[in-house]
């Protein structure tokens, strides 16, 4: 665990105040015929924006693909990893060791937008969500979208992930045209999971006549994303609204747009002909808008580092890693090396304009606390004591870093 001291936290955030307190943009849209792909309406189509979970979209469309080329079946055990059970934001609330099936996995990602479900899928499909991520934005690139990159399988906010609304609408319809069979998948109500029904989290698919589904995703930075069809009298459209201030505006904008389509709204151009964005240029930040002070709203999911509790005591860290499994495994190998007990936990924190992962051991004595440290030290190994507030401080810290997880 070879780091400097979080000294530049307060930087890091301080530093991103000024982009956040700017007026945001307009959302950005796209209407188009679902059939043909012309055009109907669109405004800022080729702006790059934060994808959220619309990210999701795309990992759908990669496992239709392994299960269509028998790469993977419907059946097939997946085993959730340390990465995947620590993920946040919207998830299925896997555990480390837990399987699901292929199919589980993508109807969780589908109906709800679990994050865990999709890092865990992409760590079966592409033997790393890096590896998955690379083919992501490779499958993109042959199916035309080129102003759009991947990171991760999520939609969680990172360096050079980045789409428009052009290019989704594309997306929406790649899946149809060549996954004709799984398409009604997104238009499912509800997931089955541990002899639960659980809801689809996209409201727009019950409050629009004629929705099919698709996706929903939020993220600080992005706002309301909504990626929707619908289909009337024969006709489909698909709608695309990016950065919308909240979920009310990205819903009415989406009802207003698709409306006026159906009404018989003029083609104005192709979705091929469309000028892409470059992606050098910055990307709007919606987070002062959406999540002023931090808050994110509606946010009660109760994952670790986003309640008001905290672990009490002092603690150890014992780990400090790029990957949330790695910084797992690390602490879990420290722990034992220790002997202790207490209660591992594995927190985010910002670090050089980027994320990163602590292990902790909390729920120690002063004297535990400190006594191990160096004796962990005097035997090469590598630690930091924290005393209440620092944890305290941690995972506040955390709570403030939430603004970057994908959600709906």
């Amino acid at each position: 665990m070879k780091r400097l001291l979080l000294l530049g936290v307060t930087v890091f955030l301080t530093q991103a105040e000024p982009a956040l307190a700017r007026d945001p943009p307009l959302p950005a849209y796209v209407v188009a015929d679902g059939q043909t792909g012309v055009i109907i309406d669109s405004r800022l189509a080729s702006q790059p924006r934060h994808p959220a979970s619309l990210a999701k979209l795309m990992t759908v469309y990669l496992a239709f693909k392994a299960i269509g080329e028998s790469q993977a079946r419907w059946d097939t055990t997946i085993k959730v990893s340390a990465q995947a059970a620590l993920q946040g934001g919207s998830v299925l609330g896997l555990r480390v060791g837990d399987s699901l099936t292929v199919e589980e996995a993508v109807m969780a990602v589908i109906a709800r937008s679990a994050n865990d479900a999709a890092v865990a899928l992409a760590e079966y499909l592409g033997g790393s969500e890096a590896g998955f991520a690379s083919r992501m934005t490779e499958q993109a690139k042959k199916l035309g979208l080129m102003a759009t990159s991947f990171k991760n399988a999520t939609g969680l906010s990172a360096q050079g992930q980045v789409t428009t609304a052009a290019d989704m609408a594309g997306l929406a319809m790649a899946l149809r045209r060549d996954f004709p069979a799984d398409y009604a998948r997104f238009a499912s109500r509800s997931v089955s999971w541990k002899r639960q029904q659980l809801p689809n989290l996209n409201g727009f698919l019950g409050a629009f006549t004629g929705a099919e589904g698709l996706k929903t995703g939020f993220t600080c930075p992005a706002g309301y994303n909504l990626v929707a069809a619908a289909q009337r009298d024969g006709r489909r459209i698909i709608g695309v609204v990016l950065g919308a201030r909240s979920k009310e505006e990205r819903e009415s904008l989406m009802a207003q747009n698709l409306s006026r389509a159906f009404r018989g709204g003029a083609p104005k151009e192709q979705a091929a002909s469309l000028e892409k964005a470059s992606l050098a240029n910055s990307l709007p930040d919606l987070s002062g808008t959406v999540c002023a002070g931090g808050i994110v709203p509606g946010d009660s999911s109760g994952n670790a580092g986003t309640s008001s509790s905290y672990p009490s005591g002092w603690a150890l860290e014992l780990s400090f890693a790029r990957q949330a499994g790695k910084a797992h495994r690390d602490l879990m190998v420290a722990q034992s090396r220790l002997g202790l007990g207490g209660q591992a936990l594995v927190v985010r924190a910002p670090f050089s304009g980027d994320v990163r992962y602590r292990g902790l051991l909390a729920g120690l004595s002063e004297e535990s606390a400190v006594k191990s440290c160096l004796n962990y030290r005097t035997k090469g190994g590598d630690c930091l004591v924290l005393n209440p507030q620092m944890l305290k401080g941690a995972f506040e810290e955390q709570r403030r870093l939430a603004r970057f997880i994908a959600r709906d």
